[in-house]
């Protein structure tokens, strides 16, 4: 109701702990023209910059409004790709123009910086076409493919390289009332993508390792947006995991996301393959 009121709920709440997330509270910032588009995809950040760092590098070119880097929450490690948002889109096309081909210091690698795509948008023109009843394949949500590379499912079930895709039957995973959606594409081999009713998307995730178990799934789909379930399909007559699992995500927009992030990423030496169950 008050300034004062919105200033307190920042100070209290912001950094808070809320289950596996650290929120963030801020003042929204006022919608208009110039504010929109202006958040920057940032690649080959050096390894050793964190939020501080690369802000410091951006906020010369106008107000920067948050940073973020994302690291691989099982070493720590940078993923040298991150975004920056400023107040204006001027602002971050001056950066952009400005940063853009030069290596930071610390750095070996210039500066790869693009205008990250509008990801609500695009989750818009999915919903209006489901509405429309209109069977077309999911674009691309997010700054571009981060993580190229993963092996891709074709139509037939098997993945790329010719290796047996276990989901190409049922699947007791998820329970409750099903319904399937027509979203095509996103990974999923242009087939209709299950949604849980009770919880949301179900993500297939494949070669994550025989040792793999469910902390590890949440810690790797967790920064991503929220997590609903996991679940490691085990072989209880190894004692082990069969090298696959699910996650399960309510929010589209954040299901996809996360499979544009994490399909094709190494881990622990294994490339993995993130897809939505169909």
């Amino acid at each position: 109701e008050s300034a004062a009121d919105a200033e307190r709920a920042i100070t209290t709440l912001n950094g808070f702990q809320l289950e596996n997330k650290r929120i963030k509270v801020a003042l929204a910032r006022p919608s208009n023209e110039y504010s929109k588009g202006a958040n920057l995809y940032v690649q080959n950040i050096p390894l050793q910059y964190r939020e501080e760092e690369l802000q410091d590098q951006f906020q010369s070119y106008g107000n920067v409004i948050q940073t973020r880097v994302l690291v691989d929450q099982s070493s720590g490690q940078s993923r040298s790709v991150g975004f920056v948002l400023f107040s204006t889109k001027e602002e971050a096309e001056q950066a952009m123009n400005a940063l853009n081909g030069t290596t930071p210091p610390g750095g070996s690698k210039p500066y790869l910086i693009k205008f990250a795509d509008n990801k609500a948008k695009k989750v818009r023109e999915i919903q209006a076409r489901q509405q429309q009843n209109v069977y077309q394949p999911i674009p691309k949500i997010g700054a571009g493919n981060m993580y190229s590379g993963g092996p891709l499912r074709n139509p037939t079930g098997r993945f790329g390289g010719g290796r047996f895709n276990p989901m190409g039957g049922a699947s007791g995973y998820g329970g409750g009332a099903m319904s399937t959606q027509r979203l095509g594409g996103a990974g999923g081999g242009g087939g209709r993508v299950l949604q849980n009713m009770e919880s949301g998307y179900i993500l297939f995730v494949y070669n994550i390792g025989y040792d793999a178990d469910e902390k590890l799934l949440w810690q790797l789909f967790a920064p991503l947006g929220t997590v609903q379930k996991v679940n490691v399909i085990m072989d209880h007559a190894k004692g082990q995991c069969k090298g696959y699992g699910f996650v399960t995500m309510p929010n589209l927009e954040e299901a996809q996301y996360a499979i544009e992030c994490m399909n094709g990423y190494m881990h622990n030496g294994r490339q993995l393959s993130v897809s939505f169950k169909t």
